[in-house]
């Protein structure tokens, strides 16, 4: 139904004939009048209901009751204005042909114009009438007792011809109706009971409402302010109010006045900033800030009406996401959804919502599709975090520099100035960003930068009160290197505890498959355990588009509605595709502020027969197309660069192209096709950048992309720009080798990526390195081995080691063979061998990499035997030590650096094989690599791997020999050996081979410390295999030595992350055995036959079946379940000597300690001399060692063995005094585990011997040290013994 305005005297008599039978109708009185008495009733029923007490005026206009009848007066006057402006149209005003600053004035004498209210010295509250119902008792009653005219009275006077009310105000009146207290039975006019309003047919002077049928309230603020003030209003202050809103609509149409909310170019920012793609794309470059209340950049555009696009719950849920994070756990949110549906702009309405307290930080990045730069996403953002602190905060900037030099050393902070600059202006004016070992000092360049920027943001994370938020937005672009990145940082945010990081990105979901980096991410956070929420946003329903609508153009929505209806229809909803459509429409005039209307309008027709495309980059093209061919040109130079573009870059480029662009460029920005922030040209969203770029045809943007990329090449060689080098070549390589036209710039091209290539290796970002060494590689012409032979082997070198590092192992197989078949020495090929060997270790084909050193070391002069027998082994022993005689730690410290090549060579393939063997569980043929390492270094001079020897071979004198002294004596001449040599690439391995020996001779509850010593370095040089090696050796010394299991439990959690996201599922393997029983003894629950691996590997590795036979007679001890304990130390037995040495088990003298137990346990229990005798022989290793190593280490276990040995030998006194030596020692020595043990062996010594009684006091300790050591379901089971004593309690 067409809706009308009916005059007051029309829709009074309509009411009166309808309701005249049933009811009286409402009672008019002026609003002044009504204020009045509305305020006196309020004071009459206060003073009724709280003994007479008065309420002032502004606690009665406060109230509840006052302010529901006040906004049922005020929605009842804005309606009518509002079906005014709907039944009114521009075309009656194109008719009259009016200029439309006559409507600005209250002096048009013209009849035909539409009347005006004039607001000076004109009273609103007596223009206004107020229709009131009578009391209750003035009302018939219905046949249910309901009030007649309650339940049959039309309100008062909402618009339109029909009989309904909008949906809106029907909820209202429903609210109002729940407020208002209608017991009052005075017959009298209920004040309280407002049914409507409506102005007075006199309040336009000399012109009648009824013959006029147009109404405009100019001012209907001055009457809401009287209405809501409650009167107290001054004429002056009236006055005052009219004059300044005629004064500032006459002065500024661009200002909102009447019905329009904004100017045109104020549309263009609004609309354009609550859609994605304009004013969230504006608010910064690649990366922005927002630390407290700061913003990034200058000024800020409006944020637009976020619930105009339909998130108002997305929102939510992402605020909920948030609060878990840093209060619960670790969580992550991702924001997906096709393009331009608002996922950019819902992440900063959420960073704007999070930040009004200014308790956060949010930093921001962005990735392009042609980004040139590692890691440029997520660095930026910490750079830019850097220069804000410089400047706004630098008490925080001192707090974060001072932590980073305690924790990372001048020589890491300068790696990370590297990719982050402004770092350096907040370190002080001593630090030295030059101060880079040129050495090699990474073993994975990659994962060492990754592991310092999880360092540098751990720090600042420390540094503040305040919660970081890290927002990564169009991670449809993500590359690899920075996927991996975000996966760290995440695990590092987990991990810390006061949870104070949390991450969020958006992608577009229909740009990402299985094998898209992002994807990675998703699985690998998920496997980690941390929680993700998931938000999808989709396109506009209509009534999102008419909510937004109506917000862009300051109208009521039912105005709005149809043309909201025809965007939707013509957009299918895209925010994005709307707000180009909106802008165009503006553009061509059919949307525009209408100044005699004083709002916006359009032209409903035209927009309809409007012919646009269904795609919103069809639209774009299309829009373009209309721009100047010079601007268009410089758009198309633009595209090629990505979504943004440094000013100063495009400058040299207009330079070296002779084309004009900044000109240009200037027009875009001026027509909103691009932005300008921070130095950088930038496109308003993607879909325009992608638009630009197709116009180009595909057989041209080679040859485009190679001219820039060719230009900005030789300034950057010129002016040894590196920054400016990497954009020039990912340009050229965007051409591709069709686009190179001779053989000369071939190889320019090839050494420009060679370049770019070692540049981006040295910013740890291998995968960008790659692209540039196989581009590098796909412009040698044929014959290039014989014609460009450096510039080869260089490229195939490098790029073999970047598919190592990226795990491309059947590329490293193909480009070494391609190096061994060309190179013309042995020398040469012997990067690519090295290069070769990691690749087969690391892809498990570690026999196949054995016999690959075995000829290498051959070919160099050193041989390995065959078969390592005791007669091998003593000769080796006796020369080492022939060499070694005489010279002190003094002497060889001043040995000099190993210069041959082949020795340098036979000592990095002697540590790898090493590794080999140990891997493979070969403990015999192992132990002669130390002596080979020694008798090279003490013949040729020390070698960057000198140490490792060195600390191997003290290893083989403790853990084999049972010489601690002198082994302890190479163990730390090692550590002073690797602080003498440049490369720090080695210092994990040394710290981690040197352990072993320390945990022996000094007490092992703080030697292990060593361990998280070597973690850090091995996590700063970039191994990761000792970084994971010493988490692992970690946790199990943790776990032997007594240390609480809640916080071991906990450490091994973290570490299995780490191995499965490195998939090291063999050392998962190895440590589940363990984790099992750490979480029997905590009484949790245990790991599913699925996830236990051992079933898997156990066959195919010996060291893993060892582990678990281990950890099984571990179990049937500590639980009693003597069949358990006795089956798995025979199958223990089987496979190797209790007593049999591993040299890279650190934990190896606990298993001849539990084996002793469970021995002499099973000897005695069977009466088996021959199990007695094996514990004998365990308890002898034990004797030895506190007697050569420690007596803090060993003595308690010894006590204790001897204690077990005398019980079987039934020399109870003996054995009595064993028991509580043994107690008494463990506790003195902090071994609570064997403490709690002690006391229960020494438990069933009395019960078995008769002495149940006695038995009690030892029960009761261990139950209370198990308690004390977390083992809480071990300890419940002591409490049958004490039933067995006779004693039911503790």
């Amino acid at each position: 139904m067409v809706k009308s305005y009916h005059p007051r005297s029309d829709r009074y008599s309509i009411m009166t004939k309808q309701h005249a039978a049933t009811a009286s109708p409402p009672e008019p009185v002026s609003m002044k009048e009504w204020v009045v008495c509305v305020v006196d009733s309020l004071r009459l029923k206060e003073g009724n209901n709280n003994g007479g007490s008065n309420k002032n005026l502004d606690r009665i206009i406060c109230s509840r009751e006052y302010l529901s009848c006040a906004l049922k007066i005020a929605h009842s006057l804005a309606d009518q204005l509002s079906a005014v402006e709907e039944e009114r149209g521009y075309r009656e005003y194109c008719r009259e042909k009016k200029s439309p600053g006559q409507y600005l004035s209250n002096n048009s004498g013209s009849n035909d114009s539409p009347s005006m209210i004039g607001t000076l010295d004109k009273s609103w509250s007596g223009c206004i009438s107020v229709y009131c119902m009578m009391r209750a008792d003035n009302y018939s009653k219905d046949d249910e007792g309901q009030t007649s005219a309650n339940a049959d009275f039309e309100p008062l006077p909402y618009a339109g011809g029909d009989k309904s009310e909008p949906a809106d105000l029907q909820h209202l009146a429903q609210q109002i109706s729940a407020l208002l207290d209608n017991d009052n039975n005075n017959p009298s006019i209920d004040y309280l009971n407002v049914r409507g309003a409506i102005l007075n047919e006199d309040a336009v002077v000399g012109r009648p409402l009824s013959a006029n049928g147009k109404l405009e309230i100019r001012s209907l603020g001055i009457a809401f302010i009287e209405l809501f003030s409650g009167g107290q209003i001054k004429a002056e202050a009236g006055k005052l109010f009219s004059a300044s809103l005629s004064s500032c609509a006459a002065r500024s149409p661009s200002l909102p006045f009447d019905g329009i909310g904004r100017s045109g170019d104020d549309l263009l920012f609004h609309v354009a900033d609550s859609i994605e793609g304009g004013g969230d794309k504006c608010l910064g470059s690649n990366s922005g800030i927002i630390i407290g209340n700061e913003k990034d950049g200058g000024a800020e555009p409006s944020l637009g009406y976020i619930s105009a696009l339909g998130t108002g719950t997305k929102l939510k849920v992402l605020k909920e996401c948030y609060q878990r994070s840093i209060s619960i756990e670790c969580e992550m949110a991702i924001i997906g959804g096709n393009s331009g549906v608002g996922k950019s702009k819902l992440a900063r309405e959420f960073a704007r919502s999070v930040n009004e307290d200014g308790r956060s930080i949010f930093l921001s990045g962005r990735f392009d599709q042609l980004q040139s730069q590692p890691l440029r996403a997520i660095t930026s953002a910490f750079d830019k975090y850097c220069a804000f602190l410089r400047v706004k905060n630098y008490s925080v900037a001192e707090k974060v520099a001072t932590a980073l030099k305690e924790n990372l050393g001048e020589e890491n902070i300068a790696s990370l100035v590297i990719v982050m600059p402004n770092l350096a202006n907040i370190l002080g004016d001593d630090f030295d960003s030059t101060n880079i070992n040129e050495s090699g000092n990474a073993v994975d360049e990659q994962k060492r930068l990754r592991y310092l920027i999880c360092q540098f943001v751990e720090v600042i994370s420390r540094c503040h009160e305040e919660h970081i938020l890290l927002f990564l937005d169009d991670c449809q672009w993500i590359d690899a290197t920075s996927a991996a990145l975000l996966i760290q940082l995440m695990m590092t945010g987990s991990s810390i505890n006061d949870r104070r990081l949390f991450f969020f990105i958006c992608y577009r979901d229909d740009e990402i498959n299985g094998t898209h980096p992002l994807h990675l991410v998703i699985s690998s956070v998920n496997s980690f355990g941390i929680k993700m929420t998931n938000i999808r946003l989709t396109s506009m329903s209509e009534n999102a588009v008419n909510e937004m609508v109506s917000t862009t153009l300051s109208l009521l929505p039912r105005i709005t509605r149809p043309f909201a209806q025809i965007l939707h229809h013509k957009t299918n909803g895209s925010p994005l595709f709307m707000n180009q459509v909106m802008m165009e429409l503006y553009k061509q005039r059919l949307l525009y502020p209408s100044l005699p209307r004083r709002r916006w309008v359009w032209e409903a027709n035209k927009i309809l027969d409007m012919s646009i495309p269904e795609n919103v980059a069809d639209f774009i093209a299309k829009s373009l197309d209309r721009l100047p061919c010079e601007v268009l040109s410089a758009l198309v130079v633009l595209s090629c660069f990505g979504a943004r573009a440094d000013i100063s870059l495009i400058e040299v480029l207009e330079r070296e192209i002779q084309q004009p662009l900044i000109a240009p460029l200037e027009a875009a920005v001026a027509d909103s096709v691009l932005g300008k922030r921070n130095g950088e040209f930038y496109f308003m969203h993607d879909k325009i950048q992608e638009s630009a770029y197709a116009m180009m045809k595909l057989e041209e943007r080679c040859l485009h992309h190679n001219r820039y990329g060719l230009a900005l090449g030789f300034v950057a060689v010129r002016e040894k720009d590196d920054k400016l080098l990497l954009t020039a070549v990912v340009q050229i390589n965007q051409g591709g080798p069709q686009a190179v036209i001779d053989s000369e710039q071939a190889v320019v091209v090839s050494n420009l990526n060679l370049d770019a290539g070692k540049k981006a290796m040295s910013m740890s970002d291998f995968f960008s390195a790659n692209s540039f060494f196989d581009h590098g590689i796909s412009y040698l012409r044929t014959g290039h081995w014989n014609e460009h032979y450096d510039l080869s082997l260089e490229l195939f070198n490098l790029a073999a080691r970047c598919a190592l590092m990226n795990a491309e192992h059947d590329r490293v197989k193909m480009l070494t063979g391609e190096i061994m078949r060309n190179a013309k020495s042995f020398e040469d090929q012997y990067r690519a061998i090295s290069i070769l060997l990691d690749c087969l270790t690391r892809s498990g084909s570690v026999p196949e990499a054995m016999v690959q050193i075995r000829t290498t070391l051959s070919s160099l002069g050193e041989e390995l035997p065959t078969v390592t027998t005791q007669t091998v082994m003593q000769y080796h022993l006796h020369t080492t030590k022939a060499q070694l005689a005489g010279l002190t730690d003094e002497t060889l410290l001043s040995c000099p650096a190993m210069t041959n090549p082949s020795k340098i060579m036979a000592m990095e393939l002697l540590s790898k094989q090493f590794e080999n063997l140990s891997f493979a569980g070969d403990r015999i043929s192992m132990q002669i690599i130390p002596f080979k390492m020694m008798q090279i270094s003490l013949t040729y001079g020390m070698s960057p791997l000198s140490p490792v020897g060195f600390a191997l071979y003290g290893n083989y004198l403790t853990l084999v020999r049972g010489e601690a002294e002198e082994g302890y004596r190479y163990v730390n001449f090692s550590l002073s050996l690797m602080k003498r040599m440049p490369s720090r690439a080695y210092d994990s391995e040394v710290m981690f081979y040197a352990t072993p020996t320390r945990l022996r001779v000094e007490p092992i509850q703080s030697s292990i410390e060593y361990f998280t010593d070597a973690y850090k370095v091995a996590m700063t040089a970039g191994s990761m295999r000792y970084a994971l090696g010493c988490s692992v050796h970690y946790d199990n010394c943790s776990f032997w030595s007594g240390k609480k299991l809640d916080l071991v439990v906990d450490l091994t959690k973290e570490t299995m992350k780490q191995l499965n996201y490195h998939k090291n599922f063999v050392i998962i393997a190895l440590m589940m055995p363990i984790f099992r029983i750490e979480l029997r003894l905590m009484g949790q629950s245990g790991i599913s036959q699925n996830e236990d691996m051992t079933t898997v590997f156990g066959d195919k590795l010996p060291m893993l079946l060892l582990t678990m036979c281990f950890v099984k007679f571990y179990e049937g001890l500590i639980f009693r379940e003597f069949d358990k304990a006795r089956d798995y130390i025979e199958k223990y037995s089987s496979i190797q000597s209790p007593t049999t040495v591993n040299m890279s088990n650190t934990c190896e003298f606990f298993r001849i300690f539990y084996a002793g137990l469970v021995s002499l346990w099973v000897g005695r229990e069977l009466g088996d001399k021959e199990w007695i005798a094996r514990g004998v022989e365990c308890k002898e290793e034990i004797e030895k060692l506190a007697a050569s190593a420690s007596k803090w280490n060993f003595e308690n276990k010894s006590y204790l063995l001897q204690a077990e040995e005398q019980f079987c030998e039934r020399n109870f006194e003996v054995a009595e005094a064993l028991y509580d030596a043994a107690i008494l020692s463990s506790k003195a020595h902090k071994f609570v585990n064997e403490e709690a043990l002690a006391n229960e062996l020494a438990g069933h010594f009395y019960i078995e011997t008769g002495r149940a009684k006695r038995s009690v006091q030892y029960f009761s300790r261990a139950f209370e040290k198990y308690n004390e050591w977390g083992a809480v379901a071990k300890a419940a089971t002591l409490t049958k013994y004490f039933d067995k004593s006779g004693d039911a309690t503790v």
